[in-house]
């Protein structure tokens, strides 16, 4: 083949490779147009694998402003952006903008916060979709349309700078302008519960709407008109505001009361006055709730009533406090002397007030810093004098004390009695005297059945 031949093939070579590369960028071109019109842009797909956790820019890639940031995150809470399908993690400090959507899960909560002192709670379980109504209408306040679907709580503040209008089970409630507080609570399926703490709401309906004014509540169903507005149920009255248990080693099942009959309550319970991480929050269906294996400490604790799914305001906040005791109450007798006159004795002793003190097994009178008066008969003979104080938690202390009654002028000599009667003459052996707790009266550590008595010798 001539010189001109091989220049003319390797010509038609680099054409046709250069039309099927051509060729295949357009193809892959309309391809991408294609994908592009059947999934619109969204949240990036670096931002998806990364999971971040740090705060949005302050514009999004439509350039809009954010309108609340997500606080107090609680366990599993997930975010969606309006313009996409993906759910990724929430972090708490991170921005939200229209049409975003934020979803808790089991044991979950977060707070969205539009400004100070205008905030909604996103209880368990639930899913809110926050619109904003005038975003491009300069009214010197912002209003939003909030999507409900479980349980929310909203504080609105007096600064009047948000407006707000919440649509649950096909209704939509107003809330009016100016410091309100309200609660969203799911109530079976297409039902909701609008409760009004403070403030006003008026609920969308024919001849002007439903008025719900503050401390009432309306139970909202889907296809059902609204109404009528029902005040909320009274906040229970707690049997003892102060509960004190007091145990030694492993802690009592501690058992709440209040007023009120059969019914549902919220039960709260809680380590700060706040009620802002609580340890118990359950609802019951009677008016009391024992709770066990709590840990030594302070607690605070309020119920509310819930009726028809709208739950009343909260009780006044009791205190419960669990006091672990290991030390042995402090105990001080007045024993007679080794040996005294047979008869009546007045014995008086001292032990930390609010202990039992037990004499010989009967309890002494004692009065209210801790003393205590126990009227004793000492027999002829020897009398083993035993005292026990015992504190609420089971922790205990003893004394005892050996005394030889020495018989009166008219004790009739050495005459038995029988059972019932004064207790035999006898000596005091030496071993009954070694046995004893000491005489000095202090506090003995030895337990009652440690104690070793001799065999008594009748008098001769």
């Amino acid at each position: 083949m001539s010189a001109r031949g091989r220049v003319k093939r390797w010509a038609n070579l680099a054409s046709e490779a250069a039309g099927a590369l051509l060729l295949v960028l357009a193809l892959f071109w309309l391809f991408i147009m294609f994908l592009y019109a059947l999934f619109p842009s969204g949240t990036p797909l670096k931002e998806l694998m990364e999971n971040r956790s740090g705060p949005l820019p302050a514009r999004d890639a439509a350039g809009r402003l954010p309108e609340a940031a997500l606080k107090a995150l609680l366990r599993d809470v997930r975010f969606r952006r309006g313009d996409s399908v993906a759910w990724g993690g929430a972090s708490e400090g991170m921005l939200l903008y229209s049409h975003d959507a934020v979803q808790t899960f089991d044991h979950s909560e977060a707070t969205i916060a539009f400004a100070p002192g205008d905030l909604l709670l996103l209880g368990s379980n639930s899913l809110v979709v926050v619109t904003r109504l005038n975003q491009n209408i300069d009214t010197g306040y912002r209003s939003y349309h909030v999507q409900v679907e479980g349980d929310l709580a909203g504080s609105i503040s007096g600064s009047r700078k948000v407006r707000v209008e919440l649509a649950t089970a096909g209704h939509l409630a107003r809330i009016v302008p100016g410091p309100a507080r309200f609660r969203v609570t799911p109530n079976g399926d297409n039902c909701a519960s609008l409760a009004v703490y403070a403030g006003e709401a008026r609920v969308a309906g024919e001849a002007g709407g439903l008025r719900v004014p503050a401390y009432h509540g309306v139970t909202l169903r889907k296809g059902v008109g609204a109404g009528p507005a029902v005040p909320l149920p009274k906040a229970p009255r707690l049997d003892d505001e102060k509960l004190l248990y007091k145990y030694r080693l492993l802690p009592p099942k501690v058992r709440f009361t209040w007023s009120g009959g059969a019914g549902e309550y919220r039960f709260q319970l809680s380590r700060d006055a706040s009620f802002k991480n609580p340890v118990l929050d359950r609802k019951c269906a009677a008016p009391e709730m024992v709770a066990g294996t709590l840990d030594a400490g302070s607690y605070f604790w309020r119920v509310s009533r819930i009726e028809q799914g709208m739950e009343g305001a909260f009780s006044r906040v009791g205190r419960c406090q669990l006091l672990q005791m290991l030390k042995a109450p402090e105990l001080t007798v007045g024993f007679p002397p080794e040996s005294v006159e047979a008869g009546a004795y007045r014995l008086t002793g001292r032990s930390d007030p609010g202990t039992r003190v037990l004499v010989n097994g009967v309890e002494a009178a004692q009065g209210a810093l801790g003393e205590f008066v126990h009227e004793l008969l000492l027999r002829p003979g020897v009398n083993l004098i035993r005292v026990e104080a015992l504190d609420p938690a089971g922790n205990a202390s003893y004394d005892s004390r050996v005394v030889y009654g020495k018989k009166g002028p008219d004790s009739g000599g050495n005459q038995r009695q029988e059972e019932g009667g004064d207790a035999k003459q006898i000596e005091i052996p030496a071993q009954v005297q070694d046995a004893a707790l000491p005489a000095s009266g202090g506090v003995g550590s030895l337990e009652p059945d440690h104690l070793h008595h001799g065999e008594p010798v009748p008098d001769r």
